[in-house]
């Protein structure tokens, strides 16, 4: 005889996509709810064009080096900011990515112009950041290396 508490794997299904359901609901109102501080935040934080170019490009998939290739800010400046919002919480290790960082929303999200980066600009900081050598972050208490 089957226990009354057991579920049939169906019900188990339906139980859960009604609570992922939910879930989604109540992470959106959370994130409206919030939005106008971590603008607040990003506004005072980002107070200038490369911070704001940096920002944008730590996606979790872009290394430090090709971040600093895209915004032409020197890796060990990265570093510090990186650690910096890290400890903030507007960066969130990657999910695919071991030792990457990427930002929890982008710029755009909360209202937040973008700056322009010329082509030709991007192309002479990609040649000089390939030379620069491979540098390790530290976050918190976590030494982590960094992928190229």
């Amino acid at each position: 005889m089957a226990d009354k508490n057991e579920m049939a794997p169906e019900g188990m299904a339906r139980k859960l996509d009604t609570l992922n359901s939910t879930m989604k609901e109540i992470l959106k109102w959370s994130r409206f709810q919030n939005m106008p501080r971590l603008r607040e935040v990003l506004e005072k934080e980002l107070d200038d064009q490369s911070k704001k170019l940096v920002f944008e490009n730590t996606d979790g998939q872009k290394s430090m080096r090709q971040v600093s290739a895209e915004s032409g800010v020197p890796i060990p400046t990265i570093q510090g900011w990186w650690n910096r919002w890290y400890n903030l919480g507007i960066l969130e290790p990657s999910e695919t990515w071991r030792g990457r960082l990427r930002r929890i929303c982008s710029l755009r999200d909360v209202g937040i112009e973008m700056p322009k980066v010329s082509q030709r600009r991007r192309e002479a900081k990609t040649k000089s950041a390939a030379e620069e050598p491979q540098v390790e972050e530290i976050q918190g208490s976590e030494t982590v290396t960094e992928n190229a």
